[in-house]
């Protein structure tokens, strides 16, 4: 339906000046945020570019077992890869090299020792490389306004509410405390809102066209893009996959037929996603190819059974149900993990001027009300969509929140 109310003109001029004054609001908090040792250490990472792009020594890189801890090939086997090329691209392409990088942090000691040591990137590369990150982040705004007006548009009939919808999604996305100081580090998480928000955007464009090889080709680029921003995004598009394939399969006349027919167009998905995966991973370009997820797959259980001794875990239905609650409505970011880090010089300080600099978001309890309230009410919506016979959109939608939960 066409909005009387607004041209499309003027929606266009404001979406763009929105996403301007987002887009400033989150660069302007880019050099403030406080700072957290994991930064050095993929800074450090990123030399990869300069080993693979600049001077094309894949085998520098390929896997070779045992995968040894605290090695780069470690550290490869963990990460995705997005972040380190495009970290690569943006310190190359200012004129930094491979030997302005600093080394990676040594979390046995303190700050000032890695500092003085050489562990602590310069400023200017600290800004760059966390320009690159924020860049997702702004990105990603994008793609959050876009999402909840095509939502939006098929569940309202007024379609200045699907407007704004979009408008006020992307802007309490945009101002949430938590999502500043992780896009604006430069860490993997930029990239991964990134990967998450693109592959929810085209699933959701998807289930309203005609099926197409195009159409899964696209899914699959989208898919292995996400993939390579973090490897834990593979249970997002999992979830996206099965939710688009079920509404798929609802909507057919067919249905014995379709079930074959999604196997390949599926099948084409997850082929391409493997592609894109392997082409900007150069860590699996070995003999032990067959053996990475399996090795992925182990390192990283490893890794998480460190973290729950280091950090502790949910012990009980009602810590889970806690953890639920501020992960989805809480808007206090965790600056550092491990308690000591606060201990620091200067760590405190750092971390109240920048929460003083109207630059950290908003954590108003007005914000965390309006949050709850959006989720009522959209919740309100899909029920409302499904009563109309939008059963198909309603699947898709329960998919994209339990898989970023």
């Amino acid at each position: 339906m066409k909005n009387k109310i607004l041209g499309s003109k003027w929606i266009l001029l404001l979406d763009t000046l929105l996403l301007a004054l987002l887009a400033s609001y989150v660069l302007a908090g880019v050099n403030t945020v406080p700072f957290h040792g994991d930064e050095s250490t993929i800074i450090w990472m990123s030399a990869d570019y300069d080993t693979v792009v600049l001077n094309g020594d894949v085998s520098a890189v390929a896997y070779s077992p045992p995968p040894r801890r605290t090695t780069e090939q470690h550290l490869r086997i963990l990460n995705g890869t997005l972040t380190r090329w495009t970290m690569g691209m943006a310190w190359s392409a200012v004129g930094f090299h491979r030997a302005d990088l600093n080394d990676q942090w040594v979390w046995g000691l303190d700050m000032e020792w890695n500092r003085a040591n050489g562990h602590m990137p310069s400023d200017g590369l600290l800004h760059v490389t966390r320009l690159s990150s924020a860049l997702f982040l702004i990105f990603s705004i994008a793609l959050v306004l876009k999402m909840t007006r095509l939502v939006a548009s098929q569940v309202f009939t007024y379609p200045l509410i699907a407007t704004s919808a979009g408008w006020l999604s992307a802007t309490l996305y945009a101002l949430n405390p938590v999502v500043l100081m992780n896009g604006r580090r430069a860490m993997f998480e930029g990239a991964m809102l990134f990967g998450l928000a693109l592959a929810g955007w085209v699933v959701l464009r998807l289930e309203n066209r005609q099926d197409s090889f195009n159409s899964y080709l696209l899914m699959g680029v989208v898919a292995g893009i996400a993939l390579t921003a973090k490897h834990s995004t593979g249970f997002t598009i999992a979830l996206l996959f099965l939710g688009l394939g079920v509404m798929k399969w609802m909507k057919s006349n067919n249905k014995s037929r379709q079930v074959y027919q999604l196997i390949v167009k599926f099948g084409l998905a997850g082929m391409t996603a493997l592609i894109v995966f392997l082409a900007v991973t150069p860590l699996w370009w070995s003999d032990h190819f067959l053996e990475m997820p399996g090795v992925v797959l182990d390192e990283r259980q490893k890794l998480l059974d460190e973290q729950v001794t280091l950090f502790g875990g949910f012990n009980s239905l009602g810590e889970r149900l806690e953890g639920l609650w501020e992960g989805t409505f809480g808007v206090e970011p965790q600056y550092y993990e491990a308690d000591y880090w606060g201990d620091y010089a200067g760590v405190a300080d750092e971390i109240d001027e920048y929460e003083n600099s109207y630059l950290a978001g908003i954590t108003s309890p007005v914000i965390v009300g309006t949050r709850l309230f959006l989720v009522i009410t959209g919740l309100a919506a899909i029920g409302f969509g499904w009563r109309r016979g939008q059963k198909d959109m309603v699947f898709v939608l329960f998919m994209w929140p339990i898989g970023i939960a």
